[in-house]
């Protein structure tokens, strides 16, 4: 088992079971800094987000000692290959990571084709695209976000700006939302303290990718 595989498979079932009592008690192991793209199509639907992931350097040098085979200090195009294919098989479980919600539910998305990958100044930077499943009506408002519910990987956005909006139609703005940390763990307690006496927790649990996520609103109209 490689140490991608052990590091986001292994650390995520011991990071959900932490998590399983109060989203405080899990910590990040591995952290990503995101931007993401959120496409639309001339028919004024959701086309497609794009993900790019710059990885913490920790997390980078442990990929580059388990894929670098020919030992040369850096990843070759055939070991970037065989990153991307790792990742891409990894992380499927977890929706890749990549959230849209519109009117009140989660929206399905197209796993990605591949995953691609390049090894730049000490850290590894992820690529990949996901197609909409669905006919997604931008005149609905939308929320994308990148997030681990194990709080295993934490997803960085640095501002407004790493979200981006291309080919959307006219009218079409963002706002980012970045939820204090209290505030979150009260809503997820809350959550929980709301359910009736015949209702049950949903069984992929409270939807942290609303609560916690630091995440984009789009607007369209």
């Amino acid at each position: 088992m490689s140490l991608i595989r052990r590091r986001m498979a292994g650390g995520l079932a011991f990071a959900a079971m932490l998590c399983a009592a109060a989203p405080a008690l899990a910590h990040p192991h591995v952290f990503a800094e995101s931007h993401m793209e959120i496409v639309g199509s001339p028919d004024g639907k959701l086309h497609s987000v794009r993900n790019v992931w710059r990885m913490d350097e920790l997390f980078s040098s442990t990929v580059l000692v388990d894929f670098d085979k020919n030992k040369n200090g850096s990843l070759d195009d055939d070991e970037l290959t065989d990153v991307g294919k790792t990742i891409r098989e990894s992380i499927a479980e977890w929706s890749f990571y990549t959230f849209v919600r519109s009117g009140g539910r989660t929206l399905k998305m197209k796993a990605p084709d591949e995953i691609r990958t390049l090894y730049r100044d000490g850290q590894l930077l992820i690529f990949f695209e996901m197609l909409a499943d669905e006919p997604i009506d931008l005149k609905t408002p939308l929320t994308v976000s990148n997030f681990d519910d194990t709080f295993y990987v934490a997803f960085d956005f640095a501002d407004a700006n790493a979200f981006q909006l291309v080919d959307m139609p006219q009218g079409c703005s963002k706002q980012l939302v970045v939820p204090d940390e209290d505030e979150a763990a009260q809503e997820w307690v809350n959550s929980i303290a709301g359910l009736g006496p015949d209702e049950k927790v949903p069984d992929d649990g409270v939807d942290y990718s609303q609560i916690l996520a630091t995440r984009a609103e789009v607007k369209c109209g």
